[in-house]
């Protein structure tokens, strides 16, 4: 028999990550798990697990780097099902499968405690993936190891714990003891006041040091200092501070301790008591927005009622942040092609909904984004008012679907405006001469006319037309192909136009290059784990 690992081809890789990228986008919605889209993933994720398990170890190293939270905590949690467990090949053989596993318990051991919970919570889930994986939780001891090594390393280091209740963490690091079946040490149970059927109680173990201020006691000049000290976050300052005392210093020094996102999030409080009326805690949110993460695309969404002149700073950074996120430097021009066709209305909203995005992912969108419609032919469209989610709405307020489909339509008009890349909103479909010979001719019309880079479809529908990709690919063009879900958010959008320029194998190449990391120098020597300990959680 072979002692070797599964392994997919390339180009079986490409098109698995392309699926994979497809189906890790807005999994949770508000907190809560989106059943369908993770049924989705868990059929790409568990093929990977058993039969391709190099790819998906090194993929999940790749995308602990990358800035999609679903990627991590979906490869992360897969990897620990991987085929390569560290047994024998079969029975009987003398060699022993490589334990790929520990590339996932290595990168747990330094993510924050939400992202380690929502790894936790799949492997606590019931489901099944037919002739992979049996309908049940799938939670292998050696997972419940590390999440055990986990909390204990953080045991040993009690500014850690404190870090952990101060950032309102306590009920989610709580329930990682119950799913490990760990009982606390006497620090986290005097920490987190978490009274115990063993009989320890919090009040009896905790020093006064270790308490948080009792903020009712405190004048407003008080509250700021201890916030300085203690570092609190806002969230759980805001429920022990007295609302009376929460003076605009309060407020400034609950802000100085907001991350990016957080400051997102808490965007309606601020404005609706009047704090960002003044000048010093505006320019302070301005600047603590400017390094959201995760957040971003969720600004609209997070402060729809805001002003318009809020609206307008929080786009401005959106559009910042997106910049950041893409090699704005690579990605040159970008001409989007809009299907307006019969029955592409889909298209349009996605379009009103979406563009902005891509706009916002490049320099100067004034001068390096264009766009146009196609039917039977060309249609001007207006050019956004500004590159930003109302801009497009407004250009393509009116716009409506209709007509036949001739997808090279709006070739010509993107080679003029020297487009580096296309990007094509569309079902495929086409119905007029071939636009890979229109193509080909064009250029040979037009010897100096520079093709695009790459390009980008964002396919809707089922049809089974490729015709763009394939009137691209046949003129040396590189396509990828990606889901009108996948391309809601500006990692995605920064990743498909990588994988499109940098070409799709060298990506592949990229995920087999990312070093697995190792566990940390002190795994062993945190002691084993008595699952017995249990009994008094």
């Amino acid at each position: 028999m072979n002692e070797q690992l599964n392994e997919y081809s390339d180009t079986k890789r490409l098109s698995v990550y392309k699926m994979l990228i497809a189906a890790c986008g807005h999994l949770y919605s508000k907190g809560k798990l989106q059943e369908e889209k993770f049924t989705v993933a868990t059929n790409i994720f568990a093929d990977l697990a058993k039969k391709d398990p190099l790819f998906l170890a090194h993929f999940t190293a790749w995308a602990s780097k990358q800035d999609n939270k679903d990627q991590k905590v979906l490869s992360i949690f897969f990897n620990t099902l991987s085929d390569a467990d560290g047994l024998p090949f079969f029975e009987g053989s003398s060699l022993n499968k490589p334990n790929l596993r520990h590339v996932s318990y290595a990168i747990m051991q330094n993510m924050d405690v939400p992202t380690v919970f929502r790894v936790a919570e799949l492997a606590s889930k019931r489901f099944g993936v037919k002739g992979l994986l049996n309908e049940s939780s799938h939670f292998p001891t050696s997972f419940r190891t590390s999440i055990c090594k986990y909390l204990l390393y953080r045991e040993a280091h009690v500014d850690m714990l404190k870090g952990i209740r101060n950032a309102g963490l306590t009920q989610k690091y709580i329930q990682l003891y119950r799913i490990a079946q760990l009982a606390p040490s006497n620090d986290v149970v005097a920490l987190f006041k978490w009274n115990q059927k063993d009989g320890r109680r919090w009040k009896d173990l905790q020093n006064e040091d270790d308490s948080l201020p009792d903020f009712k006691n405190l004048t407003s000049k008080d509250i700021v200092e201890a916030l300085s000290k203690v570092k609190l976050s806002p969230i759980v300052a805001l429920s022990v501070i007295p609302h009376g005392k929460i003076t605009s210093s309060v407020a400034k020094a609950l802000l100085k301790n907001c991350s990016g996102n957080q400051s997102i999030v808490l965007y309606n409080w601020f404005a609706s008591n009047g704090f960002l009326d003044v000048k010093v805690i505006r320019d302070l949110f301005a600047e603590k927005v400017q390094t959201a993460t995760t957040a971003v695309d969720r600004i609209d969404t997070l402060t729809r009622d805001a002003t318009a002149e809020d609206k307008e700073m929080m786009s401005d950074i959106r559009s910042k942040s997106r910049k950041a996120k893409a090699d704005t430097s690579k990605l040159g021009k970008i001409f989007m092609h809009i299907d307006i066709s019969g029955s592409m209305d889909s298209v349009i909203q996605y379009a009103k909904d979406n563009a902005s995005i891509f706009a916002e992912c490049i320099d100067n969108p004034e001068k390096n984004f264009s766009w146009g419609a196609f039917n039977m032919s060309f249609n001007r469209l207006k050019t956004p008012t500004s590159f930003k989610k109302e801009g497009f709405h407004a250009a393509l307020y009116g716009v409506r679907a209709g007509g036949g489909t001739d997808c090279y339509a709006t070739y010509e008009e993107a080679r003029r405006f020297g487009a580096n890349v296309d990007v094509f909103i569309t079902d495929e479909g086409h119905n007029c001469r071939s636009m890979s010979d229109r193509i080909r001719e064009y250029h040979a019309r037009n010897p100096t006319a520079q093709k695009p880079s790459a390009v980008v479809v964002i396919k809707f529908g089922s049809s089974r037309q490729n015709a763009v990709q394939d009137a691209y690919e046949s003129n040396g063009i590189p396509v990828v192909v990606m889901s009108p879900e996948s391309l809601k958010e500006s990692a995605m959008v920064s990743q498909s136009i990588a994988l499109a320029m940098k070409g799709e194998m060298v990506v592949i190449e990229e995920i087999m290059s990312t070093g697995l990391p190792s566990l940390p120098k002190w795994w062993n020597s945190v002691k084993k784990v008595s699952y017995a300990r249990a009994k008094s959680v």
